[in-house]
C-alpha cells in the first residue's frame, strides 16, 4: 500500500530527490523478493552527498522491470540486480546492473525503455544518455544526467 501510494504520488511531481527513487525502489524490489524468494537479490548504492538531488520520478524503475522480466525470472537461478548512483564531475550515473540472462542478439528496446530515453530527450535533450550493454555476468543500463 505505501508502495502505491508514493508511487501515485511521485506521478504527480516533475523532479524528487534521488533518495525517493531509491526509496520506492526498495519498496518495489522487497515486493518482488516476495513474489520471486531466493531467485532474487539485491542491493542499492547510494551515496549520502547524492541524496537530495533532482531527478525525474519512476526514471529507475522500468530498469528494473526490465532486468527482473527479461533478465532474471527466464532464468532457473534467478540472479542479483544491483543499483548505483554515482558523481562524476558534472555528470550523474545512474546504473542498473544484473546477473541474468543477459541481451540477446536480437533485443530490441520495449515500451518501458523507450518511455525513459524519451523522457531523458524531453527534460535534459543532448546532456543526458541511456545506454544498455553486456556485461559478463548478465546486462546493465546505465544513465548519464547532467548535475547542475
Amino acid at each position: 500500500t505505501a508502495y502505491l501510494r508514493a508511487t501515485l504520488n511521485a506521478s504527480r511531481t516533475r523532479t524528487h530527490p534521488l533518495a525517493e527513487e531509491f526509496a520506492r525502489l526498495e519498496d518495489y524490489l522487497a515486493v518482488m523478493k516476495i513474489r520471486m524468494g531466493e531467485r532474487l537479490d539485491y542491493t542499492l548504492h547510494l551515496p549520502d552527498d547524492l541524496h537530495e538531488h533532482p531527478i525525474p520520478p519512476l526514471l529507475l524503475q522500468p530498469l528494473v522491470e526490465n532486468a527482473i522480466r527479461h533478465g532474471l525470472e527466464p532464468t532457473i537461478a534467478g540472479g542479483r540486480i544491483d543499483v548505483y548512483a554515482a558523481r562524476d564531475g558534472n555528470q550523474l550515473h545512474l546504473k542498473v546492473v544484473d546477473t541474468g540472462k543477459g541481451f540477446a542478439p536480437t533485443f530490441q528496446e520495449n515500451f518501458g525503455l523507450s518511455q525513459v530515453r524519451e523522457r531523458l530527450q524531453t527534460l535534459y535533450g543532448k546532456d543526458s544518455a541511456m545506454n544498455l550493454k553486456a556485461n559478463d555476468a548478465g546486462g546493465a543500463c546505465v544513465i548519464t544526467l547532467p548535475i547542475p
